[in-house]
């Protein structure tokens, strides 16, 4: 069986509180995976798949490659088959670059789209997450929703075969978030990358995933996957 992400007895602690405790989970290739959790834990779990941290013990296999041990350029390598999406307010988004120069600046690095496209697939995301009327404002005139589809939008526009999202329905109106949804399974169809995302709301992890992984709401943090 082929993973995309895989968490092998993996343990976290943050400053001696446990976060994650022998979590075992894996992310199918071509499937859109959600865990389901407290924000702490999936968070954790996030920054774990992305290679942002390390894990006190156990692995993460990003692609059948062990990311936690991986230094340097070789973890770059592997970082640069993602996209990533941060939960809070900003986002990661650059707040001195405009909504459409914040989309084709992630096309531009991740060198995926040919230059002549990057304009062109800019607006082709933004229109379809409702930012097309404010591409020229900056990140902070958003409201805090709208800067969450642009996180999204610029994410889908680099055309990454792995795609992470941490808080997918954080900080989404009803109507907003179905549309999000939407997106993801219609981006999913399209181009049949690998997901794995984060939710709070189960609900909202049965409408747009493939597979959906609970974990415990007490802490240390424990994985049950499900279909």
């Amino acid at each position: 069986m082929s993973w995309g992400f895989e968490l092998i007895d993996v343990s976290k602690q943050d400053h001696g509180r446990p976060l994650l405790d022998g979590v075992n989970l894996g992310a199918r290739l071509g499937q859109v995976t959600a865990v389901v959790g407290p924000a702490p834990a999936a968070t954790q779990l996030f920054r774990l798949a992305a290679g942002l941290d390390r894990p006190d013990t156990g692995a993460v296999l990003v692609a059948g490659k062990d990311i936690g041990r991986l230094r340097g350029g070789a973890r770059k390598r592997v970082q640069r088959r993602m996209s990533v999406v941060f939960s809070g307010p900003d986002a990661a988004l650059f707040a001195k670059l405009t909504v459409r120069e914040n989309v084709e600046f992630g096309m531009r690095a991740a060198g995926r789209v040919p230059a002549r496209r990057l304009s062109a697939v800019a607006r082709e995301e933004l229109d379809r997450f409702g930012l097309a009327q404010v591409a020229d404002a900056r990140p902070d005139a958003l409201q805090p929703g709208q800067r969450r589809c642009l996180a999204l939008a610029r994410a889908l526009a680099l055309r990454a075969p792995l795609v992470l999202v941490d808080g997918l329905d954080e900080g989404l109106e009803p109507d907003t978030l179905r549309r999000v949804c939407a997106i993801v399974r219609e981006e999913h169809r399209a181009r049949s990358g690998t997901w794995l995302v984060t939710v709070r709301d189960p609900a909202v992890a049965e409408l747009v995933a493939d597979e959906v992984v609970e974990l415990g709401h007490s802490a240390p943090s424990s994985a049950v996957m499900r279909r």
